[in-house]
């Protein structure tokens, strides 16, 4: 970069002999220009130019975030001291006094293109490394949560489990049927609670480790709503709570079925948890009022305990979860709700929910009606 078109043909005359590849600039801000949009390995400054001066253009280019890692070689007039010391506080690797040695040059610019080269190297090594650090504590994040929830929630249900079997042993021959029938009761509510837990477990771990096949498609939501409301009735009538569904849309939506089933069958178990006996939970299906051409709306509604406005506000939240007791005191980890966040959002669509204590909860999911 310099503004004497002779001292430019002669460079360039020199580099180009020598394989490399040139782009010249007569003025400051071209200059900038020309560094921001090609991000040469290294550059050739002369301290006086028209617009803005050598040391004007070496400050911006160590500013920017695009440029400043480019190596700059100052061109001064021999015995201009204090120029060279400006340059070098300025940020310039090094200088070549004019008129220069084409041998003295070259070399310079062959020693600082080699150590570029190795600083790139290097860097690279580095951003290979922290995405490898990033990995590992994405994995010591997941073990750790995995440990958390086995040693606290999974324990829970298995206690209770052992306790009534314990009992069940013990007091077998003095048991009337009515006893013995709660008693089997509560090992199912057990072993159904200490199921949920696992497989939802299973899951966020694959899902944490990006395990999880994602095979979207245009499906009818309709139909994952109708076998979840299968499967999930035994829960619910051992609750006396009634499950019905609300169909105002036809269903179609572009989703992974495997996940959105998931997703469903999470947002049910929940509302039972959370629904005192003789309930009702309603699963609507509906346009999105806020965009009905695009998108499709899941809400799952029941009329149980509620939820505080700080419980409402951590539910789908990525910090550590936070168990809370259902109207039957079930335990739950919290987890089912993460993971209904986290294939929601895989599938192009967003959660939320609406709740007042002792009135109810709403849950809420979006899908795309079409592929994005």
């Amino acid at each position: 970069m310099d503004d004497q078109e002779p001292n430019i043909l002669t460079l360039k005359g020199l580099l180009v002999e020598k394989g490399y590849k040139i782009l010249t600039a007569t003025n400051g801000p071209s200059a900038l220009k020309i560094a921001e949009s090609s991000q040469p390995d290294l550059i050739l400054l002369d301290i006086k130019m028209p617009e803005m001066d050598g040391f004007e253009v070496c400050k911006r280019l160590k500013s920017s975030k695009e440029t400043f890692q480019i190596p700059v070689i100052f061109l001064t007039v021999l015995g201009q001291t204090r120029d060279v010391v400006k340059g070098l506080e300025l940020g310039a690797e090094d200088y070549v006094s004019k008129p220069f040695k084409p041998a003295e040059l070259l070399a310079r610019v062959r020693t600082h293109l080699h150590l570029k080269l190795i600083k790139d190297e290097l860097g690279q090594k580095n951003q290979s490394m922290a995405e490898k650090n990033d990995e590992l504590l994405l994995l010591n994040t997941t073990k750790d949560k995995l440990l958390s929830i086995i040693s606290h929630d999974l324990r829970a249900p298995m206690g209770t489990l052992k306790e009534i079997l314990d009992f069940i042993m013990e007091h077998y021959e003095d048991l009337d049927q009515h006893k013995l029938h709660e008693s089997l009761e509560s090992i199912r509510d057990s072993i159904e609670s200490s199921f949920t837990l696992v497989e939802n477990l299973l899951f966020w771990a694959r899902n944490q480790r990006g395990d999880i096949s994602y095979e979207p498609a245009m499906k009818d939501v309709k139909k994952i709503i109708a076998e979840s409301i299968k499967l999930m009735t035994a829960s619910a009538t051992a609750k006396n709570i009634k499950l019905k569904s609300n169909f105002l849309a036809t269903g179609k939506a572009f989703f992974d079925s495997n996940m959105i089933s998931v997703v469903i069958r999470n947002l049910i178990n929940n509302a039972i948890k959370f629904t005192r006996e003789g309930g009702n939970i309603v699963i609507t299906v509906k346009d999105y009022q806020k965009d009905p051409e695009n998108l499709l709306l899941v809400e799952v509604k029941d009329n149980g305990i509620g939820m505080n406005p700080n419980d409402l506000n951590i539910i789908f939240s990525d910090g550590t979860t936070r168990a809370k007791s259902g109207s039957g005191l079930e335990k739950g980890s919290g987890l089912g709700l993460k993971l209904c966040r986290e294939f929601v959002e895989r599938n192009g669509g967003k959660t939320w929910a609406e709740s007042k204590p002792g009135k109810g909860s709403i849950f809420y999911f979006t899908l795309p009606k079409e592929a994005i």
